[in-house]
């Protein structure tokens, strides 16, 4: 039986999300205007959207015994491989609490539950050893730099994107060992700082020694596209209300697979990642708004 297209590793979490009008100062308090939970983490929402855009997805992550059954019969619906699922027996589901303003800033208060202890697990390998893309995010360094040597070996293409974990969980010597691995790196503005100073580095072209593209999401105006043959920007789509922001840097990266899969050059990934993300904005939750391919298709040609 072949492999999926992709296998990726990360978070598979539930997320409150809550609403106020402004961030209280220190010691003191503010009404809550809204709150909700939905489904999501990094790993769920990129192998979910992925699967739902037509690319063959495996999902390697770690949950407790409360893991919400509805929530297993989402990403199962959507064609998600979850056998490399783990149910952790002693442990609570990753809990992310998402704190948003009326300017769309956050703050994120997060559990990690399992996903902080899988570097003392057994690696999971017999996806991604046969997948063609292995898209590493949140979790553990020293999980991942195991998984990352072994699928080096195997041959298969590797990317890394840890998200906002680079700034607090990898640290610079595990940060360098994992790009070295790395055939692509994702990241948003923010992030590529960090890698930069990582890595010693001053501009985002240099970390084009160290791998073959660099993809940085910059929020409303679209994604640079870094490789050997240049730079290229893609905008975001145009005219789109947004309304929760969470989860749109995944649901990029599921869109771009998506074009991958189906060998499409990489302006055009970056089309389609744009298109996916311009779903996940128009509706609180990172999985409440999960688009069709045709969606995607339909709403890239919006992009000039």
């Amino acid at each position: 039986m072949p492999g999926p297209f992709l296998c990726v590793y990360g978070h598979t979490n539930l997320d409150y999300i809550m609403s106020l009008g402004h961030f209280p100062e220190l010691n003191t308090s503010v009404n809550i205007e809204e709150i909700k939970r939905y489904f999501g983490g990094t790993g769920a929402n990129v192998a979910t959207m992925a699967a739902s855009l037509g690319v063959p997805t495996a999902l390697c992550s770690y949950v407790g015994l409360d893991f919400p059954p509805e929530f297993r019969e989402l990403m199962t619906s959507k064609g998600v491989d979850l056998s490399g699922l783990v149910v952790v027996q002693d442990q609570e589901t990753p809990t992310v609490w998402i704190i948003s303003d009326q300017e769309h800033n956050q703050i994120a208060y997060v559990y990690q539950g399992p996903m902080g202890s899988m570097d003392r697990m057994p690696v999971q390998l017999e996806k991604a050893k046969t997948a063609q893309w292995v898209h590493i995010m949140t979790g553990r360094p020293d999980y991942y730099l195991k998984v990352m040597e072994e699928c080096r070996k195997a041959g298969r293409s590797i990317s890394f994107d840890p998200a906002q974990e680079i700034h607090h969980v990898w640290d610079a010597p595990r940060f360098e060992q994992a790009i070295a691995m790395a055939k692509a790196f994702f990241c948003n503005e923010n992030e590529l700082r960090t890698a930069l100073r990582y890595l010693r580095l001053k501009k985002p072209e240099q970390l084009l020694e160290k791998v073959e593209l660099l993809v940085s999401t910059q929020g409303k105006n679209g994604s640079l596209l870094y490789t050997r043959e240049g730079v290229m920007r893609v905008p975001s789509v145009p005219g789109c209300k947004v309304v929760d922001t969470t989860g749109a840097g995944d649901a990029f990266r599921a869109g771009f697979y998506a074009g991958l899969y189906r060998r499409h050059d990489l302006v055009d990934c970056a089309r389609y990642g744009s298109a996916a993300a311009s779903f996940v904005i128009e509706a609180r939750g990172s999985l409440t708004n999960i688009p069709s391919w045709e969606d995607v298709l339909q709403r890239a040609e919006r992009i000039c």
